[in-house]
């Protein structure tokens, strides 16, 4: 499989999402911080910096067992490959290096061993491919489909798809048995896509004509949409955590909010505005004590 990275040519939307993956060489880089509760309330710290290097660092995610990160990182503005860093070692390792890139890692649910990503193919197109950890073993996944921008495991089978299709893309749920899909949005929703911990409910940005972005949360089993809440203002990035706990960010501040707790609001649970500097997309452990971020210079990439 020889593949490299070009320039997508799949529409207007395709085209401006591939400059900004080409632009996507300003500096980010990927803390680790440290979730604690004091006097019954919970509090980030202790910032540890995982990257040590001037370029694109990017889409963190956790091992099962939290015992280690996995994310993208790009020395240049061509190519990109996954890494593996042993969070108690602190022992980083590269998982993939090919003339490919790899972006978006997640651990395939019903495998201990593999991890899937977004590949770019040589003709521009964008697939979902799984692997094994050691890089090796490429399997497609979603063969017929060749515009993927992001997805999230929803189930051993299922994913919920960011399809670059029409003027603002479209929202799926695709089923690999069969490889089929149902759209369940066109346009007007955002990029971060996740699943309720300990359940099949895909939940998703709507980004409304006001400004004001919503949480919407999606239930396969009887197909129901429903809005959860609404975030800070500009605000797109999210990443959930145990007991209903739902995390983001803004202007170096980290939030939370307790989704069972009617009637709440965002809480700042850290602030790293002049430590760390700003940083937007995240990524929490299952046993929620310790959460990714991803901090960046000048716009947000």
């Amino acid at each position: 499989m020889q593949i490299i990275m070009k320039k997508l040519a799949l529409g207007a939307l395709l085209v401006v999402l591939s400059l900004r993956v080409s632009a996507q060489s300003n500096s980010s880089e990927i803390y680790l911080l440290d979730i604690i509760q004091k006097d019954g309330k919970h509090l980030a710290t202790s910032p540890y910096r995982v990257t040590q290097n001037d370029y694109y660092d990017n889409q963190p995610c956790f091992s099962a067992d939290g015992q280690f990160l996995y994310f993208v990182a790009r020395p240049d503005t061509i190519q990109s490959d996954i890494y593996e860093f042993h969070i108690k070692k602190k022992i980083m390792r590269q998982v993939t290096n090919t003339p490919e890139s790899e972006y978006q890692p997640q651990l395939i649910p019903f495998a201990k061993d593999k991890i899937s990503a977004v590949i770019v193919e040589m003709e521009g197109a964008q697939k979902l491919y799984g692997m094994k950890l050691d890089g090796s073993n490429y399997v497609l996944l979603m063969p017929n489909e060749d515009s993927l921008a992001y997805y999230c495991w929803m189930n051993d089978t299922t994913v919920g798809a960011f399809m670059l299709n029409g003027a603002g893309g479209t929202l799926h749920q695709f089923d690999m048995i069969p490889q089929q899909s149902i759209i369940l949005m066109e346009g007007g929703f955002g990029r971060c896509l996740a699943v309720i911990p300990g359940t099949n409910i895909l939940t998703y940005v709507q980004k409304g004509s006001d400004g004001k972005n919503t949480l919407m949360r999606y239930d396969m089993s009887n197909e129901e949409r429903m809005p959860m809440l609404e975030f800070p203002e500009g605000v797109e990035d999210y990443c959930w955590g145990p007991k209903d706990l739902i995390f983001c960010s803004d202007k170096g501040i980290l939030y939370m909010y307790d989704t069972k707790i009617e009637d709440t609001k965002w809480i700042p649970i850290g602030d790293f505005s002049e430590t760390i500097g700003t940083f937007y997309r995240m990524s929490m452990n299952a046993t929620g004590d310790k959460i990714a971020i991803v901090t960046y210079k000048g716009e947000k990439p």
